[in-house]
């Protein structure tokens, strides 16, 4: 029986080191493992922040937008201002102002077509037109 139990100690012995080899094995890549999920947990918290600081410029400007707004609407209208009063009276409506624009226009066609009828009427006397 000696005899037997010498000869398992020198088979025990790579089995502890196959052993051993492989907890630092699992341990290298677990270490690994932590280090690259630390960098990119490290990345998306940057990301993260960077996000929110882009929030946070956008809400300030929003706040400011609205405190422009609110400040514009506790001022006075212009169309109480005692100044803008009589000259808005003697303005014509904006459908008015249309109506003269194109009233102005077919004036304007009318007239232009007259040019033109004279036109063909001096060139006609002239001799037909030496263009």
């Amino acid at each position: 029986m000696l005899n037997q139990e010498t000869d398992l100690v020198p088979m025990l012995l790579p089995m502890k080191m196959m052993k051993r080899w492989f907890v630092m094995l699992v341990l290298a890549l677990l270490g690994w493992w932590g280090l690259t999920t630390g960098m990119s947990a490290q990345g998306t918290s940057l990301q993260l922040e960077s996000r929110v600081d882009r929030v946070e410029s956008e809400l300030s400007r929003v706040q400011s937008r609205l405190n422009q707004l609110e400040a514009r609407n506790n001022m006075p209208s212009p169309a109480s201002r005692p100044s803008d009063g009589p000259n808005r009276l003697n303005e014509p409506s904006l459908e008015a102002q249309f109506d003269n624009l194109a009233t102005l226009a077919i004036e304007l066609r009318q007239d232009v077509r007259d040019l033109q009828t004279q036109v063909a009427e001096l060139e006609a006397a002239r001799g037909g037109g030496d263009r």
